[in-house]
């Protein structure tokens, strides 16, 4: 019986994408939206198909990815823009469009798409100029995405190292040296000052994303600022995982001791870390002191 009724339904499915498909000129939205049916509900196998890519060849006489990205245009759009865009710019620019974000979308049709000689409109835009634009924009996105999870680990971090137990801090006021109690201290308050810095960077950087889609005469001092703020915001969240370390695995009475009763075996285990530790250490003061090591 549920066999007989599914048939039934493929049938009918496939019979509303016929209609659809005599009567529209651009193949619109409801055929599309009925083959999609046919795709995910897997009716091509109640009308006699193998696979997904035979009925399309078959019944329509397209490819399973023309269909594909007709279905995924369609399913990001409204039945209206679907149309609107079809007939005004063609289907592999609507299709590119449907990828888009809505926000992203809206900045391109109603301020063009940024390229190398200005905004220019979609109609008149290459495909491959808005092809970049989206890719861009989505690395964007990506980086600020990546930036404010560095923030939270950092928050957390933080407000692990001052809620710690009372006792453990005890036990370590018993045994650390003054002077590396001070280390400590200085180290807490680096990791606040970094997140504050990197909560202001982050503004700055969302400041000149903003400003990305203008082309006047700033542009290129804009963009100049961006790469700086990046900059800075990355050397300042390798100075806190540094310095979180250093909290982390400072070597006191307790860790000395550890160390000295451990078997030859982890002790070999240890120094092949500490060397990868002397070879960081290393290209980090290259680095800071402006050269460029060549092997």
């Amino acid at each position: 019986m549920n066999e007989l009724s599914t048939e039934v339904q493929a049938k009918e499915t496939h019979e509303k994408a016929v209609g659809y498909f005599k009567v529209s000129e651009q193949y619109g939205y409801k055929f599309i939206m009925e083959v999609k049916k046919i795709r995910d509900d897997r009716y091509y196998k109640d009308l006699g198909f193998t696979t997904f890519e035979e009925y399309c060849n078959s019944a329509w006489g397209f490819s399973k990815r023309w269909v594909n990205a007709k279905i995924q245009s369609a399913s990001n759009l409204t039945e209206e823009d679907f149309g609107n865009f079809n007939s005004q710019f063609g289907s592999t620019k609507t299709f590119l469009l449907a990828t888009m974000g809505d926000e992203q979308r809206e900045q391109a049709i109603n301020k063009g798409v940024p390229t190398e000689q200005g905004n220019k409109p979609i109609d008149k835009a290459t495909q491959k100029e808005i092809n970049e634009y989206r890719r861009k924009y989505k690395e964007l996105e990506q980086q600020i995405e990546q930036a404010k999870k560095s923030e939270q680990i950092m928050q957390k971090q933080l407000e692990e190292s001052e809620t710690k137990e009372p006792e453990t801090v005890e036990v370590i006021k018993e045994v650390v040296p003054a002077n590396l109690k001070k280390e400590f201290e200085d180290t807490n308050r680096d990791l606040k000052f970094a997140r504050k810095e990197i909560e202001r960077l982050t503004k700055n950087q969302e400041y000149v994303e903003l400003e990305k889609n203008d082309f006047d005469e700033g542009k290129a001092d804009k963009q100049k600022k961006k790469l700086y703020w990046e900059s800075e915001k990355n050397v300042l969240e390798m100075k806190v995982h540094v310095d979180t370390f250093l909290k982390n695995t400072a070597v006191t009475a307790f860790r000395k001791g550890a160390i000295a009763s451990a078997d030859n075996a982890t002790k070999r285990k240890l120094k092949d870390s500490v060397e990868d530790l002397k070879e960081f250490t290393k290209q980090m003061e290259i680095v800071l002191s402006g050269r460029i090591e060549i092997k």
